[in-house]
């Protein structure tokens, strides 16, 4: 009985998150309250499980290893065209700063590393597999969240941007194409969150997705040649 209350009380957050979320599905505080939702939940700790599974991202955890803090300023100075200088860009055109995506909180286990670890390199994924911040690239870049950590935050924005793109009378096809490029994206890909990226800012976009076996983004093979 205890255990049966405690699913229900869990089942009502994630509603009560979901519900938060597509009040206002553009804003990172909807994101977060969906996140928050699955704290210490029996899903949770299938993706800390699956995520510890990575020998790569288990080695993380266990050296402890924390990025260093993020100077948007330091990072356009790197040359054109490498990850930091692409990811701060993009943060500085967006008007957002490295303190709304860090999380100050210590980390003292492995579920906090992962928490942590998702929420710092949210923006750097995006980065990395092209995906933009428009609602049908967002959709994309849940699904291969999906396929890259078995995130359950990722199903229920997943449902979400569905449910919303109904609910407005807007086409299904051009969210469930972004849906199926970025789940197979994340498939073929090695676990992006496992590599210490932000120990590599000053290399290349390019040499990166190479690397971690993602696409080139459209038109970057002949820019190359």
């Amino acid at each position: 009985m205890k255990l049966n209350l405690k699913e229900r009380l869990q089942s009502l957050k994630m509603v009560a998150g979901l519900a938060t979320f597509l009040k206002n599905p553009g804003s990172l505080d909807s994101v977060f309250a969906v996140a928050a939702s699955f704290k210490d939940s029996p899903l949770g700790e299938q993706m800390v499980q699956h995520l510890l599974a990575d020998n790569e991202f288990r080695s993380l955890v266990d050296e402890g290893w924390r990025p260093a803090p993020i100077n948007l300023d330091q990072l356009q100075q790197l040359p054109e065209g490498s990850l930091g200088r692409v990811y701060a860009d993009q943060l500085i055109r967006q008007g957002i700063t490295p303190d709304t995506l860090i999380d100050p909180s210590p980390v003292t286990n492995a579920q906090e590393f992962v928490v942590h670890r998702l929420k710092e390199t949210h923006d750097i994924v995006h980065v990395l597999t092209g995906f933009g911040i428009d609602g049908v690239s967002e959709l994309g870049l849940q699904g291969f969240n999906l396929a890259q950590n078995r995130s359950p935050l990722a199903v229920m924005l997943i449902f979400g941007g569905l449910l919303s793109a109904l609910q407005n009378n807007e086409s299904l096809a051009p969210l469930l194409r972004a849906l199926a490029h970025g789940f197979q994206m994340g498939l073929d890909a090695d676990l992006v969150i496992a590599r210490k990226l932000e120990d590599g800012w000053e290399r290349p976009l390019q040499e990166w997705r190479r690397d971690l076996k993602l696409p080139s983004a459209p038109g970057e093979d002949s820019q190359q040649s």
